[in-house]
């Protein structure tokens, strides 16, 4: 995980709970329009396009994009699953996970089963140190699993593909 990335998490942490409620309703839809924050957040729409001009200046909102399927695109695609340390946690590493550019998809798992993570990254190396940023974490207790995908045959993000 670069620095950036770390700095960002951190950002997270130090937020109040109506601005992680307006990063969480934005990841799910960064198109949201600002009214429809403000009725879930109980503020004014003002004081939500306000909120959120001060999470990008602060950092916490880098940018509000698209994503594309490239087809040329070389990456390494994996899941992890980190079970943290106290259920307690789970809810602040969940929100935190999604921040992280390298996290596609963030999964609450049932049971004491924890977190499961799409990853996507460039090199094998990436995969490492974005493994050993969440083993160094202290609301982690494991990273329990890690399975690199060899060859995907069917996605949301693609056709079938032959076997």
């Amino acid at each position: 995980m670069n620095e950036l990335t770390h700095k960002g998490v951190e950002k997270v942490k130090n937020l109040d709970e109506k601005d992680k409620k307006i990063l969480e309703m934005l990841i799910q839809d960064s198109r949201r329009p600002y009214r429809e924050i403000a009725e879930e957040v109980d503020l004014s729409e003002s004081t939500i396009r306000k909120r959120v001009i001060k999470l990008q200046e602060n950092g916490v909102i880098e940018k509000f994009t698209i994503k594309i399927c490239r087809e040329d695109e070389r990456c390494i695609i994996a899941f992890i699953t980190l079970i943290p340390k106290t259920q307690s946690e789970i809810k602040e590493l969940l929100m935190e996970t999604q921040v992280i550019p390298e996290c596609e998809e963030v999964y609450f798992l049932a049971g004491e089963c924890g977190i499961l993570i799409k990853v996507k990254v460039a090199e094998i190396t990436d995969l490492d140190a974005l493994i050993e940023s969440f083993r160094a974490r202290s609301d982690v207790r494991g990273v329990e699993r890690v399975c690199v995908v060899l060859k995907p045959i069917k996605s949301s993000d693609e056709n079938l593909h032959a076997m």
